[in-house]
Formats: structure tokens, C-alpha cells, sequence
């Protein structure tokens, strides 16, 4: 089951090439900022929560909730200069035994989401 997780987080990380034109808005080259995807088994959830209280400090409320790892995300984003929306949800949305989160960020600078990929992988931010 685990190695599904894993070929899932492979295929829906995006490479950006910076060298790749961008998209055109109205004739005027305009960047365009990749959404990610990642699907988080509990052991890298644990991963990531652990990295965001080590960034955010200690008063930060455990992310063991959706709306908890949404607001810590946001604010991990906020402080490492970048912008984007988190969103998570629970697969199936069952308080106590979850199979899968799913992270979603639109627009998100691509230093920041390889960041939040190594956080996931146990790897810490920096500022």
C-alpha cells in the first residue's frame, strides 16, 4: 500500500524548468506558479508536523487536524517569503484512522514547495 503513496508523490511533483517560457495573459508574458499535490501517509505527516513546530516555535498548536496543518502551512509560507493557499483534507474523513492526507497549495513558489516535499520527508526548513 505505502509504495503506492510513493509513486503518487513522485508523479504529481512538478519540475519547473526555468529556462520553459511562460504562459501568455493579454499578449504580456506572465509567470505562471505551479500547484502542489501531496498525499501523506501518517509517517510523513508526523514529518512534516514535527518541521513546522521546529520553524513556527513552540506555541504553535500541534497540526493534527486538517484546519490546524492548513493555518501551520500558511504561516510556514508567510514566514519563509513565499505566497499560496493551502488545503487538506482527510482521505476518508474519519477522525481516527485516516489513510491518506492530501496537501494541496495553489500557486506556490517552487523553492517553498521543495521545502514543504523535504519537510515530508523528514528533511527540517530554513529560514
Amino acid at each position: 500500500m505505502w509504495p503506492v503513496f510513493a509513486r503518487t508523490r513522485r508523479r504529481q511533483r512538478q519540475v519547473i524548468d526555468p529556462t520553459a517560457p511562460t504562459a501568455t495573459a493579454g499578449g504580456a508574458g506572465v509567470a505562471v506558479l505551479p500547484d502542489l499535490v501531496l498525499t501523506l501517509g501518517r509517517v510523513d505527516l508526523e514529518r512534516l508536523g514535527t518541521a513546522l513546530q521546529a520553524l513556527l516555535g513552540p506555541d504553535v498548536a500541534r497540526p493534527d487536524t486538517p484546519a490546524r496543518l492548513e493555518v501551520a502551512l500558511a504561516a510556514a509560507m508567510q514566514l519563509l517569503g513565499g505566497a499560496g493557499r493551502p488545503r487538506v483534507t482527510r482521505r476518508p474523513p474519519v477522525l481516527y484512522a485516516p489513510v491518506a492526507w492530501q496537501v494541496s497549495v495553489t500557486s506556490v513558489d517552487p523553492a517553498i514547495g521543495d521545502a514543504i516535499c523535504g519537510a515530508a520527508r523528514g528533511l527540517s526548513f530554513s529560514t
